[in-house]
């Protein structure tokens, strides 16, 4: 399955069918984890955990009732530094977007899960955090009443117009497909990308054969938002063989806009 299929295929599962996940398929995700890369720089990694340890004991993992039937959890573990949590962010979405291609429920949890369970089942050094975590495993067909009722509350479905989040050459002048050109596409995954509370708090200026990326620095997981962002970018870019690469240019050279910090822009080689 194509990264675009994935894209669109994803969606956030909060109801599982409470079985564990297979071992192929443990170890399908755990080889996938082993070979990612630090993308943007930066120190992060992936645990994938289970509800029973190795001695086959119960262990507690709190999700406040958010989550029902799942037995396995991923969980997103980073140090500090530039673009660290953007840099986890695209790498998480990575695994996210695997475990999609194998037809496993995820959904990224910032707030709604207890980190002290998580932690006591994980080795962490002083200097890590772990901000995220998603549960994964097999949807249950038919969603509980609560999945349903913050699906809804979160307008999950609902995404902007392509127009309110890119622009060409500056914030006045909305991007549209045609001026858009074959990164039309790439963008349009943007717009699909996952964000907390569906905010959508990045922006993206197209400046001749560059995009600059923004964020709105609407809540604290924007920075793993536009993460996400960046990782179905680039991923789509790869898939249609558009060339360039990602770099931080000095703020005088990219269009200024007090609402928004700049953070990276992609070069079109």
């Amino acid at each position: 399955m194509s990264i675009i299929e994935n894209i669109k295929k994803r969606t956030s599962v909060r109801t599982y069918a409470g079985e564990p996940l297979s071992e192929n398929d443990k170890n399908r995700i755990i080889q996938f984890i082993n070979n990612l890369s630090q993308p943007l720089g930066g120190k992060a990694r992936i645990e994938l955990v289970s509800r029973k340890s190795v001695d086959d004991k119960a262990v507690k993992l709190g999700t406040y009732g958010v989550i029902s039937g799942a037995n396995d959890y991923l969980l997103l573990i980073y140090e500090d530094g530039v673009l660290a949590q953007e840099n986890a962010g695209y790498m998480f979405e990575e695994v996210v977007l695997y475990c999609t291609s194998l037809g496993l429920g995820t959904c990224w949890l910032g707030g709604t899960f207890n980190r002290d369970d998580f932690k006591d089942n994980v080795q962490m050094s002083d200097k890590e955090k772990l901000p995220i975590v998603s549960p994964v495993g097999y949807p249950k067909e038919k969603r509980s009443f609560l999945d349903r009722m913050m699906r809804s509350a979160a307008k999950s479905e609902k995404r902007k117009n392509f127009e309110e989040i890119f622009f060409s050459n500056d914030f006045h002048t909305p991007l549209t497909q045609d001026t858009a050109g074959e990164y039309f596409t790439p963008l349009e995954m943007v717009r699909l990308a996952p964000s907390a509370s569906n905010s959508q708090p990045w922006r993206v200026i197209l400046q001749e054969n560059k995009l600059h990326f923004y964020d709105s620095l609407s809540n604290r997981f924007s920075f793993n938002d536009l993460g996400i962002a960046l990782c179905h970018f680039k991923e789509t870019c790869n898939e249609l063989n558009i060339d360039g690469k990602f770099e931080i240019l000095e703020e005088q050279n990219i269009p200024n806009f007090q609402k928004m910090r700049y953070t990276i822009s992609w070069l079109s080689d």
